[in-house]
């Protein structure tokens, strides 16, 4: 999915900015959790922030991840007075942070960044959706193999032998995505692994059968164009 601030023109990312606060935020730092006001929108300039939600006690789902020239914190803004949500850096990462109030006016006085905003957010709302169903329709092993396709398709390189990724990939992020165990993700992988599914050395994967994979989620019947975290 394109990133809202590879959507707008310079000079309207200029006039946002001009009324941006920018921020630096330690790996691990919370941006704000789950129930708490929504009082401003945020642009990453650099990093990585994951957006989640507690679903029990020491579990947690990841909903999406973004990355540089793309915003969080924007389903507290446009749709209600609280987040829904908890924000924490992944990484290391600097923001631009914008009051609610006043990222609501340049909407109104800017028709076509308040276009490509509802574009964003539909699109956003539907990838979160489809990430949904493959964790809730599929089971465990639908649920797994969705990340490590999307993760094929952010960061995968086809090869002779297939596609490796060139992100590491830790089952215990993997876990966090979903809510499940990180037993159970570790049984699904080296099950992948003994039927020669999958490969692994140092955290990196090779999908050796991405078709076994796209099977568990019928995606020839999926419509999604952007399947990703």
């Amino acid at each position: 999915m394109t990133a809202i601030l590879e959507r707008l023109r310079k000079n309207d990312r200029a006039a946002i900015f001009s009324r941006c606060k920018q921020k630096e935020l330690k790996k691990g730092e919370i941006i704000f959790n789950e129930g708490s006001d929504a009082e401003s929108l945020y642009f990453i300039l650099k990093g990585e922030i994951r957006i989640f939600k507690n679903i029990g006690l020491d579990k947690e789902i990841t909903i999406f991840t973004r990355t540089k020239n793309d915003a969080f914190g924007e389903i507290g803004i446009f749709s209600g007075t609280r987040y829904s949500n908890t924000a924490v850096a992944a990484k290391s990462s600097q923001v631009q942070c914008i009051d609610k109030h006043t990222m609501e006016n340049i909407i109104a006085q800017n028709g076509e960044i308040g276009l490509h905003f509802t574009r964003w957010v539909a699109e956003s709302l539907e990838a979160s959706k489809a990430k949904m169903r493959d964790y809730i329709a599929f089971g465990s092993e639908g649920a797994v193999a969705s990340v490590f396709i999307r993760f094929s398709n952010m960061y995968g390189i086809v090869t002779p032998r297939g596609i490796r990724i060139k992100q590491q990939i830790r089952l215990s992020d993997v876990s966090k995505h979903l809510g499940i165990s990180r037993e159970t993700v570790s049984r699904i992988v080296n099950k992948w692994k003994e039927d020669g599914i999958i490969q692994s050395e140092n955290k990196f994967f090779l999908i050796a059968n991405i078709a076994y994979l796209q099977n568990l989620l019928a995606c020839n019947h999926c419509a999604l164009e952007n399947c990703t975290l």
